[in-house]
């Protein structure tokens, strides 16, 4: 039997929504892993600099929406399977806060105006024909207009995945050095340069990289 012509593209599109995450996360710990890492102390206003150290977080903090992991950046996904092993991403949030990153020299500021990241995903939960969806999964469907069932109650299946950046977790950043005055003081800043976005990591390979 011939396979329907919208199953084929829907498969195309979830395959080209996938590679373009992972080639995008690739490409930015390439990025970072081409520039060494320099110590806070010797950061120079006007340069773009790598660094790596522990995320000291600011006033705000944000509770993840699945795990509710305090976090000062999240992604969270949801993908609908749209046939067998085939799945669509129908929503996606993300969210940041400034913080601090401290690596025993000295703590600078991170702007997060235009950044880019590679995070960790390391929540994953489903739900689906024997698997309601938890309370949580429901709330998080239902704020993008969602359900987690069809039009004949249902169970669809979905998959949900999460990944999270966390105060004392080791990042590394890529970014302009500026220098601002907050409270009376001088600080040092990382943001996003003039050409390109801010690059931020948790993954291993470009923390250590």
């Amino acid at each position: 039997m011939p396979v329907p012509i919208f199953a084929v593209a829907a498969a195309v599109i979830a395959g080209v929504g996938l590679s373009y995450v992972l080639s995008t996360d690739a490409r930015t710990r390439r990025a970072l892993k081409k520039r060494p890492v320099t110590p806070v102390r010797g950061l120079r206003e006007g340069e773009v600099a790598r660094v790596r150290g522990r995320v000291v977080a600011g006033e705000r903090v944000l509770g993840a929406p699945l795990s509710n992991r305090a976090s000062v950046y999240y992604v969270a996904t949801v993908d609908q399977e749209t046939g067998r092993n085939h799945w669509r991403e129908v929503a996606r949030e993300e969210r940041y806060v400034e913080f601090a990153i401290d690596d025993g020299t000295g703590r600078v500021q991170v702007v997060m105006s235009v950044p880019r990241v590679a995070v960790v995903r390391d929540h994953h939960t489903r739900s689906g024909t024997f698997d309601d969806a938890s309370e949580v999964e429901e709330a998080f469907l239902r704020r993008h207009g969602l359900k987690s069932t069809n039009l004949i109650g249902l169970n669809m299946g979905i998959r949900y995945d999460e990944g999270t950046i966390e105060p004392g977790e080791e990042v590394t950043v890529l970014g302009l050095v500026r220098a601002e005055i907050r409270d009376g003081k001088r600080v040092l800043v990382l943001d996003a340069p003039d050409d390109g976005p801010l690059l931020l990591s948790d993954d291993p390979r470009a923390v250590h990289g």
